[in-house]
């Protein structure tokens, strides 16, 4: 069952211009004007740093990197197998859970 659109609660549509031609800033921010890179930085701790090379170190990357690599070649030879019905499935496995 799928719920219909409420359009009585008079909410309207409100269109905000677009910046297209230089980086994004909001309304009445300070550094207006500022590329990202100059407004936002994160920087690790060499503890932090440090940590993460060595829990990568053990436990390696978070997926099986021969998988990708096998699953690529596979790709790049025009040999990976693409069932539609398995992925229509998947989908539709997806779909009703999240409705749930």
């Amino acid at each position: 069952m799928v719920d219909p659109i409420n359009t009585s609660n008079g909410a309207k549509l409100r269109l905000q211009p677009v910046q297209t031609d230089g980086p994004a800033a909001a309304p009445g921010q300070a550094q207006q004007g500022q590329p990202v890179s100059a407004v936002d930085q994160v920087h690790l701790s060499d503890t932090a740093s440090a940590r993460m090379t060595e829990r990568l170190a053990d436990t390696g990357p978070p997926f099986d990197a021969a998988r990708v690599s096998r699953i690529k070649q596979a790709v790049a030879d025009g040999q990976y197998p693409v069932d539609p019905q398995r992925i229509t499935d998947s989908i539709f496995q997806d779909y009703s859970a999240l409705m749930r």
